[in-house]
């Protein structure tokens, strides 16, 4: 019998979580054992309203107030609560008339975690209940991730599964560690040689640097060109901007100040990020989950700078125990990284440590465990 899967994410909260949504579908949609495959806003279906909300408050926090974030994150068991009941109840609800009752999936894969407790109560009260699959989207998860129906847990590594077994009690038959699903174009871009890639973007044949602070602009980008320009060796620098208007305005300014020995190419908001990752011989970003299994999976090194609370904060320690990255705690130490790294032999080093943790085919994995269930 072929199955149905429904895949629930959201978008305001970035756009990591919505890849990992899209990568799935992307193999699960291609398929013949199955009858359908579909992406949902869980948000966006059970209350545009909400979303709104939550899509402000969450702005506003990394704007304004980012320790409270990191207390929020780190105050899992109250927030997890709240999630559960009585909001859980109420989307779940929601959820149910919108979208489980017409859908009728077999399969509901959660790869954010806002409506995975509405979700799992919803499960709870079906005649002929779903398979509820929860893929946290990180190198780390809290309690937010986390909930008895939850029948099957896919996560980036052995740490997180336990994690879930020593922190949360989850039995490890319900664990399967295959990695942060990213998409086919990058796990074949990875095949493609990053001399041939910048010959494709119409880039020098020198080493280059890669800037972007996710879609949002994150990371201080205006002080990490500034600090560059000091830099004596030609360097190929590109910044990405994403959707952020003001900072490209910004930095349009900064460029024109730029030393003539470098070449700086600023752009805005990237579909194919995977050849701007590829023709990198360094990627300076912030760690969120999807950004840094991207970079792994096409073997480019990662250089970490300013990483949001909670999540990218968790996602920095365990690339760093992993020796998988590096993390500049100021300029001066990017300018430092940014030398040694001119060194192919000293990229190779850590380009082979990225190989314990990269999982570029994990996509394709998931959806052929989850097919074969």
């Amino acid at each position: 019998m072929k199955k149905r899967f429904l895949l629930v994410t959201e978008e305001w909260a970035g756009s990591g979580h919505r890849m990992a949504a899209e990568a799935l579908h992307e193999v699960l949609d291609s398929h013949e054992g199955i009858e359908r495959s579909r992406i949902v806003g869980g948000l966006t279906t059970a209350s545009p309203a909400l979303r709104e909300l939550s899509r402000f408050f969450y702005l506003s926090m990394l704007r304004y107030g980012k320790p409270i974030w990191q207390r929020i994150y780190e105050q899992d068991r109250l927030f997890g609560t709240i999630l559960k009941m009585p909001l859980g109840w109420w989307l779940s609800r929601r959820l149910e008339n919108t979208l489980i009752d017409i859908e009728n999936p077999d399969v509901v894969i959660a790869t954010h975690a806002y409506c995975l407790s509405a979700l799992a109560q919803s499960k709870q009260r079906m005649a002929k209940p779903f398979h509820l699959v929860s893929i946290p989207t990180d190198y780390h998860l809290n309690r937010f991730w986390v909930h008895p129906e939850i029948d099957t847990y896919i996560v980036a590594h052995q740490q997180i599964a336990d994690r879930l077994i020593r922190s949360y009690q989850v039995q490890a038959s319900k664990i399967q560690v295959l990695g942060i699903p990213v998409r086919s174009v990058f796990t074949t871009a990875a095949k493609v040689e990053k001399r041939i890639w910048k010959k494709q973007l119409g880039l020098e044949e020198q080493f280059t640097v890669l800037v972007c602070g996710g879609e949002g602009g994150y990371g201080r980008i205006a002080e990490v060109m500034k600090a560059l320009a000091k830099e004596m060796e030609p360097l190929q620098l590109i910044v990405i901007t994403g959707k952020n208007e003001k900072l490209y305005e910004e930095l349009q300014g900064l460029t024109r100040k730029y030393p003539s020995t470098h070449r700086v190419l600023l752009r805005k908001f990237e579909a194919q990020m995977w050849q701007w990752i590829g023709a990198a011989d360094v990627y300076i970003t912030k760690p969120g989950g999807i950004s840094c299994a991207e970079a792994m999976a096409l073997r480019t090194p990662l250089l970490l700078y300013q990483p949001l609370p909670g999540q990218e904060r968790e996602n920095s320690s365990f690339l760093l125990d992993q020796k998988a990255a590096v993390l500049a705690n100021d300029t001066e130490d990017i300018r430092t990284w940014i030398r040694h790294w001119r060194n192919q032999k000293q990229r190779d080093k850590i380009i082979e440590q990225m190989e314990q943790v990269r999982r570029p085919e994990a996509a394709r994995e998931i959806a052929e465990y989850l097919l074969h269930m």
